[in-house]
């Protein structure tokens, strides 16, 4: 299976988590918007509710550079997956969005809960909440809440720019018809 097959899967899955979770949530697949950054965008209550954003990073701690010596793997390694999961978390930090998710296959999750930063917003208001993703090979992935987000700020000025300039205009890709 190809790395995009595996995203596109991931996608899908967390994308069903979130309608089973959310009241009559309008979902956005890869939104492609310049004003959030997720990979998966639901609005609960027919698209008048809170933002829930989700970044799906299925390779955590596959993109380091091996060391000329051996004995230095692990430190590397570890080394590559802080530096990675700072990254994402200041990313997640950023964005303009009521709940914030990152989604990590599951065989990675302990990995990051020894490793990871505060998930925590610096203001004390809002936690990044944390989706697992297990592979079944064939089978459908499943997406899972591992970690519970808590409701973050937003920025009124950000939030209406998503509002005016997606969530009015694009259609969702995945919608409750009532």
């Amino acid at each position: 299976m190809t790395p995009r097959q595996r995203m596109g899967r991931s996608v899908n899955a967390v994308a069903e988590m979130l309608r089973k979770r959310l009241s009559v949530p309008n979902i956005y697949i890869e939104p492609g918007s310049s004003y959030i950054n997720a990979d998966v965008l639901a609005v609960d209550r027919a698209g008048a509710g809170d933002l829930h954003a989700v970044q799906i990073r299925l390779g955590l701690g596959d993109d380091f550079t091996k060391p000329a010596a051996p004995h230095q793997m692990m430190n590397a390694w570890m080394r590559s997956i802080r530096e990675t999961m700072n990254n994402r978390r200041n990313s997640l930090m950023s964005l303009p969005a009521h709940y914030r998710y990152l989604a990590i296959p599951y065989d990675r999750f302990s990995l990051f809960v020894a490793e990871s930063p505060s998930l925590y917003s610096p203001d004390g208001i809002g936690r990044l909440g944390v989706i697992a993703v297990t592979e079944h090979g064939e089978e459908l992935p499943v997406a899972e809440v591992a970690i519970a987000p808590e409701r973050f700020r937003v920025d009124p000025a950000k939030l209406r720019n998503i509002e005016k300039k997606l969530l009015e205009k694009v259609r969702p890709d995945i919608e409750v018809r009532i």
